[in-house]
């Protein structure tokens, strides 16, 4: 009895659609976290896999089964440079993996089609990035690339609801509206050409360099213009922006341009000069932290608004000035940054300012200053961390997430001091917080990138954490090396999204926290495709 080609057709295409999710979802994922254990694991389920298939039946089945992994991957990787690059390399593959899994498998036209036809689904219907998340989100909109220039690997991210609409937009830096892609270069051949093509490579040039303010209008993010932002608005924002160099040293972001600093082959050379190098890398962070102040009038910093009680923060010529809860207050200080504020065990609002050390600053009656804590170098590597106040244990009283090597959460002391209630791993240079935030309609939560659980790799994936006396509990995991993490409703549905991008992509992404059990279903989907196996073989025996 001849089988129906309809049902046969279906039946492989079902057959693609779950190697696709069991791939991408089960064994990818193990793999990343568990390493070696998942090799483990994973050998004796595929001789299992091999054998439980019928012999008249296995080299069809493996050969669809690799071709079509390899078709999908294929295609996932083909030069998107340009649309002829995509669609002479897709071809190609197409090609190529098709015949060979007819010839060497001996499949059906039916099955090639089915397996061709769900590659090519798979790599043109939605966002690839959504399958290395789909286990708890999904990525509602991708952006086009923001920068076009060359030098620049990242630009910072926040968010800022800048229309007071109950919806957050979503604020970094680019220029692909006012910069073409740089053009591809053919590779020089003669003398004159590499001369020409190494000149060309080590001249910086100024490039222009504009806010980008995106608003969630019609399922997609679009771009306001900045003209029709009002001035303090423009400047508000500003303010929000984490403080970053991006391009530093080679280049300075002012007045919306990048500027360069220094030209790459006399900067190579000096700095090849070993008794003058360092007093040259002083002389470069010296004409930063002028043209900061230039920009800034000699503040070190300022701030219009911050936490719920402090407005006009300045620091400048070594006085901190501004008012808490609508009371004047200055005093000596000897930091340079303002940082946030903190919910301290008196029920007062503390300030924290960076300087030689990190201080959380109250405010007194008499409109004094006074540091209620501190935290010193020596305590924790302050240089390159990040801190994000947060009432992780919900007793109105903030905790300290202190993101360095290795990170920590420290608790304030009515006496004035900082208790440790957890800390990475010592051999774990990876782990950072990166937010504490409500994902999706849940309850808050921290949100941290960390390493997979037993590799010795730095790789980090962004994980959302539940915080308990025994340690930190993983809620989730998105198995991409996203950096510049935000959290806030930016389609307006009342639910927080994931924002953020990948390095050197220059594109964000939205990630929609959904409730359906994917994993679980996944497994599921596998065990019914053994079983289906098991079955087959059983008749045929």
């Amino acid at each position: 009895m001849r089988r129906n080609p309809v049902v046969s057709t279906i039946s492989w295409a079902l057959f693609a659609i779950a190697l696709l999710l069991i791939y991408h979802l089960l064994v990818k994922p193990a793999f990343l976290d568990l390493t070696w254990i998942a090799l483990l694991v994973f050998l004796p389920l595929l001789a299992f896999c091999y054998y439980v298939v019928h012999p008249s039946e296995r080299r069809q089945v493996i050969v669809f089964t690799i071709a079509f992994l390899l078709l999908d991957r294929s295609l996932t990787r083909v030069d998107v440079k340009t649309t002829a690059a995509l669609l002479i390399g897709g071809a190609i593959a197409v090609i190529v993996i098709a015949l060979l899994a007819k010839w060497y498998g001996r499949l059906s036209w039916k099955a090639v089609g089915a397996l061709v036809i769900v590659a090519l689904l798979a790599n043109t219907t939605f966002h690839r990035d959504t399958l290395t998340a789909l286990s708890h989100f999904t990525v509602t909109h991708q952006t086009d690339r923001l920068y076009n220039g060359e030098w620049v690997d990242y630009f910072p991210i926040t968010l800022y609801d800048v229309n007071q609409d109950g919806k957050m937009e979503i604020i970094t830096y680019g220029n692909a509206e006012e910069l073409p892609l740089p053009e591809t270069v053919e590779r020089p051949e003669t003398e004159e050409e590499k001369k020409a093509f190494a000149e060309k490579l080590t001249h910086l040039q100024t490039e222009p360099l504009s806010l980008y303010v995106l608003s969630w209008q019609d399922g997609e993010l679009v771009r306001l213009p900045n003209d029709e932002i009002p001035a303090d608005t423009l400047q508000r924002i500003k303010e929000q922006m984490p403080t970053d160099y991006p391009g530093f040293p080679y280049y300075t972001m002012k007045d919306d341009q990048l500027i360069p600093n220094v030209q790459r082959q006399p900067y190579a050379e000096g700095m090849l000069q070993i008794g003058t190098a360092p007093y040259r890398a002083f002389m470069l962070d010296m004409a930063n932290i002028a043209n900061l102040l230039e920009d800034s009038e000699g503040s070190m910093d300022v701030r219009h608004e911050l936490g719920s009680k402090y407005k006009d923060l300045h620091i400048k010529d070594g006085m901190l000035t501004g008012s808490y809860d609508g009371q004047p207050f200055s005093g000596p200080t000897d930091a340079t940054k303002i940082l946030t504020t903190m919910m301290l065990p008196d029920g007062r609002e503390g300030l924290m300012i960076m300087g030689q050390h990190l201080g959380v600053i109250v405010v007194e009656a008499d409109g004094s200053i006074r540091e209620a804590y501190t935290l010193t170098r020596n305590e924790a590597e302050l240089a390159t961390a990040e801190f994000i106040p947060a009432d992780i244990d919900n007793d109105q009283v903030d905790e300290l997430l202190l993101a360095g090597k290795p990170s920590y959460i420290l608790k304030p002391t009515p006496e004035g001091t900082w208790d440790i209630i957890w800390a990475s791993a010592e051999n774990d240079p990876s782990f950072r917080f990166s937010n504490f935030a409500a994902v999706g309609g849940g309850q808050p939560e921290i949100i941290a990138k960390a390493k997979s659980w037993v590799s010795t790799t730095d790789s980090r994936y962004l994980s959302g954490y539940d915080y308990t006396p025994e340690g930190l509990k993983q809620n989730w995991r998105i198995y991409l090396p996203l950096i510049n993490v935000q959290v806030g409703d930016v389609d307006g549905d009342q639910e927080n999204e994931i924002v953020a991008t990948i390095y050197n992509t220059h594109r964000i992404l939205v990630f929609k926290k959904h409730n359906i059990p994917v994993f679980p279903l996944t497994i599921a989907l596998f065990v019914g495709l053994l079983g289906y196996a098991v079955v087959r073989r059983v008749r045929h025996a």
